[in-house]
């Protein structure tokens, strides 16, 4: 009963969320194509591509070694809504607002958890689409030796692990993936739901709704219980974005201990007070100085 009822409160906090974006912030000088299949059969399994058309302007990545000047760094992000609610069209506004930043965004449904899907599907369905970006990205002027990945809340969660089955061979076997031939420049995690193994008796829920029955002996849960994954000391350049108001912003002071005692370089971004939907609503907010920021310390 409990389940389903956090399912269909999911479903209607994401039809009033929507409706609160600050369509205002979107430029029209980007170019959107939605609804593109990246492995087809469910509707589910599409994503969508934001560009500016012309030459890159002050302020953009420029080019790589290996890429032209028109080409553009790729983010690929992930939406939150703990696992079982929300979808791609919640991060337009925040994908529009970075592809005039000079990336290239796609932004990834994959299949909601509960009651017939799990976070491992999510996971599977995440490798896939970035499989398809890779092999497509060009087509829209994105430059995959320049592959950036981001995530708001429990979409950090699939953003991390993704990036370390980049990583970890054994890892990516376990999963039962094929073998990968990129890699990420950096990560891009915005008030994450990065401790959601903690022990509490509403996680403790969320983690049965979530996972298969069994799923605290299953190899692959163990990797995401980031603080024992020692891959994690592989990790790219990692930007953290919380705000005082953030109901999760312990979990990313948790995260950032991770990321210290592990080595990784990496840099908070503690300000506003747009509360756990970070930078998503309104990435604009104060002049968009936020999203500035975590822009030039990624571009370093």
């Amino acid at each position: 009963m409990i389940n389903r009822i956090m399912k269909a409160s999911g479903a209607s906090s994401y039809r009033h969320d929507l409706a609160r974006l600050n369509l205002s912030a979107v430029s029209d000088s980007v170019t959107e194509i939605h609804d593109v299949d990246y492995l087809g059969g469910l509707p589910e399994r599409r994503l969508d591509v934001y560009y500016c058309d012309g030459a890159l302007g002050v302020g953009d990545f420029g080019s790589s070694a290996r890429g032209s000047a028109s080409m553009r760094p790729v983010l690929i992000d992930i939406h939150g809504g703990g696992f079982i609610s929300y979808h791609k069209e919640f991060d337009r506004v925040y994908a529009n607002v970075m592809a005039t930043r000079g990336f290239v965004v796609f932004e990834v449904d994959f299949r909601l958890a509960y009651p017939e899907y799990t976070v491992f599907d999510q996971i599977e369905d995440i490798d896939k689409a970035v499989r398809w970006i890779v092999n497509h990205a060009s087509s829209y002027g994105g430059d995959v030796n320049r592959l950036y990945l981001g995530g708001h809340s429990s979409g950090c969660v699939l953003a991390v692990c993704e990036a370390l089955l980049c990583l970890d061979l054994s890892m990516l076997s376990d999963f039962g993936f094929d073998a990968r031939n990129y890699s990420y420049s950096g990560l891009l995690l915005d008030c994450g739901l990065l401790h959601f193994y903690k022990k509490s008796i509403a996680y403790n829920g969320m983690r049965n709704m979530v996972f298969p029955s069994g799923y605290k002996d299953d190899k692959r849960f163990r990797y995401l219980v980031f603080e024992n994954n020692d891959s994690v000391r592989g990790l790219p350049r990692t930007a953290l974005i919380t705000n005082p108001k953030d109901v999760l912003r312990e979990m990313t002071y948790h995260f950032e201990g991770v990321l210290e005692k592990s080595g990784v370089e990496h840099r908070l971004f503690d300000r506003g007070s747009v509360g756990h939907t970070g930078i998503v609503f309104d990435p604009v907010r104060d002049g968009g100085e936020l999203v500035d920021g975590v822009v030039e310390y990624l571009k370093r």
